[in-house]
């Protein structure tokens, strides 16, 4: 396994459990009582995060037997992603820190492109049979 595919694990494992911490903190965090809508902001972030961390995993486990550049790119897109939505959403919601304005919409494009990336799989695949069966 190269060290891309390493980091990717890493980044899996650490990212699961920071999203089990910051639910069980938020569970019991008094600035959501006090504060409802930064609940929902918060909650926004857990779903995008727990969806695209599921989607991170599937992917670094195909990529155990299929290895594409689609594949990894599109893991690239989900962990930035990950990053500049969800962590951002949780900055904001945590703490006040509003550089999540200018930033947390790149992070959903980063989600889409990460999604659009898989009809690369496809695309792929397909020209490669089409230069097999030549």
């Amino acid at each position: 396994m190269n060290i891309v595919y390493r980091i990717l694990w890493l980044f899996i494992g650490l990212n699961g459990a920071m999203f089990v911490g910051f639910s069980a903190y938020a569970s019991h965090a008094r600035r959501f009582i006090d504060y409802p809508q930064l609940l929902t902001i918060f909650e926004s972030a857990s779903n995008q995060h727990a969806i695209h961390l599921l989607a991170l995993l599937v992917l670094a486990s195909i990529s155990l037997f299929f290895r594409s550049r689609w594949l990894l790119m599109s893991a690239g897109f989900f962990t930035v992603g990950i990053v500049l939505f969800s962590f951002t959403l949780y900055l904001f919601s945590l703490t006040g820190v509003k550089i999540a304005g200018f930033l947390t919409p790149v992070g959903g494009v980063c989600f889409m492109l990460g999604w659009l990336s898989l009809i690369g799989i496809a695309w792929g695949e397909k020209q490669s049979t089409e230069r097999l069966n030549e």
